[in-house]
């Protein structure tokens, strides 16, 4: 039988279709998203239903085959994550030990893509950055050398700002990288006032839904559920997936 939940992340839910809509609306109109403890508490429901249904929202906000940033990009990188507990600094070891690295590249003016990577390295950024970026943009970074390379095959050129040296704008010019500063702020705030704890392997949704939420936020509240509505059609979640309870959120 056909409904408006077939060939949704909705499909085969045993849940109202009034919470869906309700937990639709919070997570669009959030700028900073909502926890599931917030939404079961709202919606008064339990909290792994609401687990279920931001699981499947943020994977129905992924954006597949998205179309190439084009003009000004401005690219760094960001570790997501807290110190580990009851650990002496001495032993502490590197952010990679504890934290998760997010790669993140905006057009200015434009939308910004996201991604997990398991390590920083030249190739890694390298692929992302071409991956994401047209070869006609220009380029701003931070001084990482990790960005030499892949700066040299964009024809509007490299630029980059000396971060080691305190330098985060050079003086009567446009090039900074504070753009994608600014969004990897909201995402680490989200992060540290919102969810508390997010895990390496559920990082990747959450992404999805601050990616979308950036790149609507032109956009009134209506609107953007309209286009969160619209996302969900054709994509699918089976409910027997494993879903790891973040300890905290």
């Amino acid at each position: 039988m056909f409904t408006v939940r077939t060939k949704s992340v909705l499909e085969e839910t045993r849940l109202p279709l009034r919470v869906w809509v309700y937990a639709i609306w919070k997570a669009a109109s959030s700028k900073k998203g909502i926890s599931a403890l917030q939404l079961s508490r709202e919606m008064e429901t339990t909290h792994k239903s609401a687990l279920f249904i931001l699981r499947r929202l943020r994977h129905g906000l992924m954006e597949e085959n998205p179309p190439k940033l084009t003009g000004t990009v401005e690219a760094d990188e960001v570790y997501i994550g807290g110190r580990p507990r009851y650990v002496s600094r001495s032993n502490m070891g590197t952010y990679a030990d504890y934290k998760t690295p997010v790669v993140g590249i905006v057009q200015r003016g434009g939308d910004v893509r996201f991604r997990v990577m398991p390590r920083i390295t030249a190739e890694t950024l390298g692929q992302f950055v071409t991956e994401n970026a047209d070869h006609s943009c220009r380029l701003i970074t931070d001084d990482l050398k990790a960005y030499k390379t892949v700066g040299l095959t964009f024809e509007g050129g490299h630029k980059y700002t000396r971060h080691s040296h305190r330098q985060y704008v050079k003086p009567g010019t446009d090039i900074h990288s504070n753009t994608i500063e600014g969004v990897f702020s909201l995402l680490q705030r989200a992060v540290m006032g919102t969810f508390h704890n997010v895990s390496r392997k559920h990082l990747p949704n959450y992404l999805n839904e601050f990616q979308f939420r950036w790149n609507t936020r032109k956009l009134n509240d209506d609107e953007r559920v309209t286009r969160v509505v619209k996302s969900l059609v054709g994509k699918r979640l089976e409910y027997r997936e494993s879903v790891e309870r973040p300890p905290y959120e």
